[in-house]
C-alpha cells in the first residue's frame, strides 16, 4: 500500500491552532476506520499476547461510543459523547491537543490522506471534514444524526443516518460528491460493511439491506423480524450480523440467502470479529461466543460477568472482549480460555484498538488504559 507522508495540524478547545512538528506516516498499519478493514472484521494487524502492564491513563473528560479510536503513526485519536476528538502521544500518554466537533460522536471517525472526518449525532452539520495540515474545516454536510460509522473505501465515503439515508459521497479533491443516495424505512444504526462491490448494513426495520455500491441499487434484504444495531461484517462471501431478538446469521453476499443461523436467547448490540474459519461476538447476557463461520457451529463459549456491549477485537490467538463488569479480557481463540483480565474504573462498552505491542481500552470512568505488551511480533 502507498504510504503518504502528511503534517499535522489539530484544533484546541479554544480555536487555536496546535501545530505538530511531526510527518505522519499512512500506511497499511494504521487502524483508521471502525472494524479496520471495509469489511468490519476487526483484526489487528499486529499481533501481541499477555502478559501486558498498564502504561499510562488519560484522561478523555467524557463518555465514549461503542467505538472511539482511531490510530496513525503512534498518535491515537479519541472520539468522546462530548464531542471531541484527543490526539494523544501513544509513546508518553500526553496530550497533543484537541478537535472539537459540533456534537457528541456516536459513532467511529474515518481518517484518510491528511484529513479526519467526523461524523457527529446532534448537530447542524452533522458530517464534517477537517484538514489537519491547515487545522480547519474544509466541508460540512447536514445529512441528519448519525450513530452507525461511516465506510470508507475506494475514495468513497460511505454514510448511514438515523433518518433512514444512506449516502454515497466521492471525495476528490477534498470536495464531496454526492454519487446516490438510498432510502430505508427506518432508522440504520448498523455500521455498513463492503467487499468493494456491494454494501451492507441493518436497519432498525429488521432487515439487512444489500446495495449496489455503484448504482446505489437494492440487491437483495432479508428479513430478521427485529431491529438490528450491531455492525455487519462481511467475509468469504458472506454476511454476518445479530439482531435484537438474539439471533446471530451468517447470509449469502451474492443473494441473501440464509446460510446459517444462531440463537443465543439474548440482545446482541455488537459487532462480530472474524479471523480465517472462526468468528467471534458476545451477547447482553455476557456470553461470548466462538463459532465456526462456514457453519455456525459453537465452538466454545466464555462467560463475562455483564453485558458485552461492543465487537470484540482479534490478534494472533488471542481475542479481546470488553464488558460492563468493567473488565477487559484476553481470550485464547483455540479453547476459550481466559488468558489475562483487567478490571478498569468504569464499565468497558467500547472495542479496543491495538497499535505496535500497545492495547487501548476506553472505560466508562472517561479513561483510556493503554497497556504494554513485550510479546509482540
Amino acid at each position: 500500500m502507498k504510504k503518504i507522508s502528511i503534517f499535522l495540524l489539530l484544533v484546541f478547545v479554544s480555536c487555536s491552532a496546535f501545530k505538530l512538528e511531526k510527518n505522519i506516516i499512512l500506511g497499511e498499519f494504521n487502524w483508521i476506520q471502525y472494524g479496520n478493514s471495509p469489511e468490519n472484521l476487526n483484526v489487528s494487524y499486529f499481533n501481541i499476547s499477555p502478559p501486558f502492564q498498564l502504561t499510562w491513563k488519560y484522561n478523555a473528560g467524557a463518555g465514549f461510543s461503542y467505538a472511539p479510536m482511531i490510530v496513525a503513526d503512534g498518535i491515537l485519536f479519541i472520539a468522546t459523547l462530548n464531542g471531541e476528538i484527543h490526539a494523544v502521544d501513544i509513546e508518553t500518554g500526553k496530550k497533543i491537543g484537541i478537535i472539537e466537533a459540533e456534537s457528541a460522536i456516536s459513532a467511529t471517525p474515518v481518517l484518510y490522506k491528511n484529513k479526519i472526518v467526523i461524523p457527529t449525532a446532534h448537530s447542524k452539520n452533522t458530517l464534517q471534514a477537517l484538514d489537519l495540515n491547515l487545522g480547519k474545516v474544509i466541508w460540512r454536510e447536514k445529512i441528519g444524526e448519525i450513530e452507525a460509522s461511516p465506510l470508507f473505501i475506494y475514495d468513497n465515503l460511505i454514510v448511514a443516518t438515523i433518518d433512514s439515508h444512506v449516502i454515497n459521497y466521492q471525495i476528490k479533491y477534498d470536495i464531496p460528491q454526492k454519487i446516490w443516495e438510498f432510502k430505508a424505512s427506518k432508522p440504520i444504526r448498523s455500521s455498513p460493511a463492503s467487499d468493494g462491490n456491494a454494501i451492507v448494513f441493518g436497519c432498525d426495520d429488521g432487515n439487512v439491506y444489500c446495495i449496489d455500491f455503484e448504482t446505489g441499487k437494492l440487491r437483495w434484504k432479508f428479513n430478521t423480524n427485529s431491529p438490528i444495531f450491531a455492525p455487519v461484517s462481511i467475509h468469504k462471501g458472506k454476511v454476518f450480523v445479530g439482531a435484537l431478538n438474539g439471533t446471530f446469521y451468517g447470509l449469502d453476499l451474492k443473494n441473501g440467502d440464509l446460510k446459517w443461523k444462531f440463537q443465543t436467547n439474548s440482545k446482541i448490540y455488537g459487532g462480530c470479529a472474524i479471523k480465517d474459519s472462526l468468528l467471534f461476538f458476545g451477547t447482553a447476557s455476557g456470553k461470548f461466543y466462538a463459532l465456526r463461520e462456514k457453519d455456525g457451529t459453537v465452538l466454545w463459549t466464555f462467560s463475562a460477568k455483564s453485558v458485552i456491549n461492543s465487537a470484540p477485537l482479534v490478534s494472533d490467538n488471542v481475542v479481546f472482549i470488553g464488558s460492563l463488569d468493567k473488565n477487559i479480557y484476553a481470550i485464547d481463540i483455540t479453547d476459550g480460555k481466559l488468558l489475562w483480565n483487567y478490571e478498569t474504573g468504569g464499565r468497558v462498552k467500547s472495542t479496543p484498538v491495538i497499535w505496535k505491542n500497545f492495547i487501548f481500552v476506553a472505560s466508562e470512568d472517561r479513561m483510556v488504559y493503554a497497556f504494554k505488551t513485550q510479546r509482540s511480533k
